[in-house]
């Protein structure tokens, strides 16, 4: 994949807000400026102003697109039914892990993608911490840019022996039964971590460094761009339920996060088998 015009400005859009916004509160946020906005769930200043300024600067470059942010979102759900019309839409998550960020830990990005008739077509991921940078384009491959340069993604395929796995279970919202499938497998896998950051947890299955995440709730923002961009190096994000693939008007799962097909199969039946059907 070779990065066009598009890529390039919305990458330089990334870079620039968390050059100029995100970084400098890193380690520097006041008690004031984080909010919980519902339940273990925060939003900093540092969240509320880089979407602010990305949102014009991401309309202007596709005619007739608007942004569904995190936050904006937050504060008027409705925004979210634009996932049902033909209008392009830029997801924007300016802090992904915000938890993380506002405790000082370095798991955190930014995250964008663009939709277009329910169809996720491109996708960045940003970790400011790295300064490393995951751009996929749909049918297009994906690419992950670091100080040795632009790298073709390829998640490869794990160990069938889930004691030599690496796996993130995240089962909060999970309905009992599927969660319960999860954590029969879950309990031979040999290493499991919890990120709490989709931006760090689907870049690190595309570069095949991880091998299964498993997510219920599925808001755009959080899973169109870390969906194409593991797609794009040959990865699956598929529903155990109904076996259809995520897309970004899908907002439930349960979904299984795998490096490849057959290692998808392997793990989605064991999980079924372990649900007790």
């Amino acid at each position: 994949m070779t990065m066009d015009v598009l890529a390039e400005t919305v990458a330089l859009l990334m870079k620039e807000a968390a050059a100029e916004i995100v970084m400098p509160r890193f380690r520097a946020l006041a008690a004031h400026e984080i909010e919980e906005k519902s339940p273990a769930d925060l939003v900093t200043i540092a969240d509320r102003e880089a979407e602010l300024w990305l949102s014009p600067r991401l309309e202007r470059l596709v005619a007739g697109s608007r942004v569904l942010g995190e936050e904006a979102a937050a504060a008027a759900p409705a925004l979210l039914s634009h996932l049902h019309d033909d209008t392009p839409l830029w997801t924007v998550d300016p802090v992904d892990g915000t938890g993380n960020f506002a405790a000082g830990r370095e798991t955190f990005g930014l995250m964008i993608a663009l939709v277009e008739q329910g169809q996720t077509r491109r996708a960045w991921i940003y970790l400011p911490i790295e300064q490393e940078l995951a751009v996929a384009e749909q049918g297009g491959g994906a690419v992950w840019i670091d100080a040795s340069g632009a790298h073709r993604l390829e998640a490869g395929c794990p160990t069938a022996n889930p004691a030599s796995q690496h796996a993130s279970f995240y089962t909060r919202f999970m309905p009992e039964d599927w969660k319960k499938g999860i954590e029969s497998y879950a309990a031979n896998v040999g290493s499991t971590s919890a990120f709490l950051c989709s931006a760090v947890d689907y870049t690190n299955v595309a570069r095949g460094r991880h091998d299964f995440i498993t997510y219920h709730r599925m808001l755009p923002w959080d899973h169109a761009p870390g969906s194409l961009i593991l797609r794009e190096a040959g990865g699956v994000v598929r529903n155990l339920e109904t076996d259809e693939d995520y897309a970004p008007r899908t907002l439930e799962g349960p979904h299984l996060v795998a490096r490849d097909e057959e290692s998808w199969e392997r793990v989605a039946a064991a999980i079924r088998e372990g649900r007790g059907g």
